[in-house]
């Protein structure tokens, strides 16, 4: 047999998928097909009713998307403004002007609104998918893993179902690492391609490849792209504006090799231009993306250095706990259900199995090396701030490479050599994950819905402005308290019907007229004035489901409540 023949027949072991038994073809393809079906089906199922209610981030997002959907214009009359205003800080272009895309192309609806999220969640799933099925070789088993556990894991379950900026950034984070891994994985074309990831390769022996040096060609268009993602980044969220520049000094760091620096020079080149919007934001806005930063940051505050590297290292130590990783998340009901952590259990089981594999197994290599500094990196930008931490939306990214470093303890169970062993560790992966994904979505719709009333502070506003409207009278005043309130009143009065075109306003100090209807919340019924007109109420209640009435539960008031006046006589 010629060397050529060989190296062709190599080549073509190498592009077999691995980790599956032989003739599983057709069950592979149904459980992808499936995975694929339950990742939409419940990300799309009761999208506008869980969580119950639409936050004011959520609605601030609606409104000014609607607006620019309409008008052009924000809240304020800028026209496509950089960044958007509103209630003390500065939303972020990239989720807002896909929000006003999708309003312009379906309607203004609560369920448009977090259709956003999953618009940008599923091109994150499916770039992590082809990341790994490339990084791994095919391995099936990995990418029945990654459907399944990427697909299902708990902080990008909960943020793609919810209208935050924040979902954007996993997504460019998951074409930037795409991209880093083709340019510097795949711009070489020696005959062993792939496995210079230090990946394992079942049943064929790295050593045993013909080894032909080939020169690296520069992928100038890839690179480009790369740095444009990369930098575009800092449009996502607010936490891209440091980790976006740590990224970059960590693949110079990682990656600086002679024949990397045009590709590296290229990158940066672009990722700089990026950031000429920002730039000019920032010297004709002054202070304005440093100040929300520093009214929940402690390092500006008057404490000693050494106080402030202990809170920073408090901060750091809830972010890696238990706690936090597995068993309770995000304390905050908008950011979490309450139920299990950032991610399974399982994920955190074969993140420890994939550190031993590099480390003991030192297949340590460039790409797993910028992983793991990246791991090390996500927390930072939530740990410099105070404010609710541990802070599930802040560290999104952790999730992300917790996630990523786990595939290689699915690798390493994939390729055991003892196959009874294998498939009895493989199997308990498989059964463990399932029960988790199961009890999470169990929680998520049968007993989330009435845990979130509260959280997300609106349940009830659209319902509320329809009866005030419904109840015909001269005009109707919305109680702006807190201050947020606003934002939910402007998105909600584009969804009821006012075929009267009823006056809406506004206040802070409400005082109850005649043939007048008050709309407020619950808690600032003490505050309203009094008034010899008699009135109507309305209040809502959600009605525990059948599970939540046998466990008990009762039903929830609402949110909001409304008086309506009587005219005088």
């Amino acid at each position: 047999m010629s060397l050529k023949h060989t190296q062709q027949r190599l080549l073509f072991l190498l592009n077999q998928p691995q980790g599956w038994p032989k003739g599983g073809a057709k069950v592979y393809n149904a459980l992808v097909v499936f995975l694929l079906i339950g990742v939409v089906v419940t990300r799309l199922f009761q999208l506008a009713e869980i969580p119950t209610g639409l936050y004011a981030d959520e609605t601030s997002i609606g409104y000014n998307a609607a607006l620019i959907a309409q008008t052009g214009l924000d809240e304020h009359g800028t026209p496509f403004p950089i960044y958007f205003r509103a209630f003390g800080e500065y939303k972020n272009p990239i989720y807002m002007y896909l929000t006003a895309l999708i309003f312009k192309l379906f309607g203004i609806s609560a369920f448009n609104l977090r259709l956003t999220s999953v618009l940008f969640y599923l091109p994150a799933l499916l770039l992590t998918l082809f990341l790994v099925s490339k990084a791994f070789n095919r391995n099936k088993a990995i990418e029945l893993y990654t459907l399944a556990g990427f697909g299902f894991l708990p902080v990008f379950f909960m943020l793609s179902r919810i209208s935050f900026e924040v979902i954007s950034q996993l997504t460019w984070i998951t074409a930037a690492n795409l991209c880093i891994w083709i340019l510097f994985n795949e711009s070489s074309v020696p005959v062993n391609h792939g496995l210079e990831a230090g990946l394992p390769k079942a049943g064929l022996p790295k050593a045993g490849l013909p080894q032909t040096a080939t020169k690296r060609s520069v992928n100038f268009l890839g690179a480009a792209l790369c740095g444009l993602i990369l930098g575009s980044s800092i449009y996502t969220y607010s936490t891209a504006r440091l980790l976006s520049f740590l990224t970059i000094i960590s693949l110079w760091v990682i990656y600086l090799k002679r024949e990397n620096i045009k590709t590296l020079a290229i990158i940066t080149v672009m990722f700089l231009a990026s950031l000429i919007p920002y730039i000019v934001f920032t010297l004709t806005h002054p202070g304005a993306t440093t100040e929300r930063f520093l009214s929940i940051s402690y390092i500006d505050d008057p404490i000693p250095v050494i106080e402030k590297v202990q809170v920073f290292v408090r901060s750091l130590f809830k972010y890696w706990s238990p706690d936090f990783l597995v068993i309770h998340g995000d304390p905050n009901l908008r950011h979490g259900t309450g139920y299990g952590g950032i991610v399974f259990y399982v994920t955190l089981v074969l993140f420890g199995i994939g550190l031993v594999s590099l480390f003991w197994g030192k297949k340590l290599n460039r790409f797993n090396i910028f992983l793991l500094v990246n791991l090390l990196m996500s927390p930072l930008a939530a740990v410099i701030t105070s404010a609710g931490a541990p802070h599930a939306l802040r560290s999104v990214l952790l999730g992300y490479y917790l996630f990523l470093i786990s595939c290689y303890g699915m690798a390493l169970l994939s390729n055991l050599k003892d196959h009874r062993l294998k498939k009895i560790l493989m199997g308990s992966v498989a059964f463990w994950l399932a029960i988790e994904i199961i009890g999470y979505q169990a929680n998520y719709f049968v007993f989330y819905p009435s845990k979130s009333i509260e959280a997300m502070e609106s349940f009830d506003v659209q319902a509320s402005l329809q009866f005030a409207v419904d109840q015909n009278p001269q005009a109707i005043v919305f109680v702006n308290e807190p201050r947020t309130s606003y934002a939910n009143l402007e998105f909600y009065a584009d969804l009821i019907s006012n075929p009267q075109n009823i006056p809406i306003t506004m206040t802070q100090e409400p005082v109850p007229t005649a043939d007048s209807c008050l709309i407020y919340h619950q808690w600032n019924e003490a505050s309203l004035g009094v008034s010899p007109a008699q009135f109507s109420e309305y209040e809502s209640l959600k009605q525990p489901n059948v599970i939540e009435r046998l466990s008990g539960v009762k039903p929830r008031k609402g949110i909001m409540k409304v008086r309506c006046y009587e005219a005088a006589q």
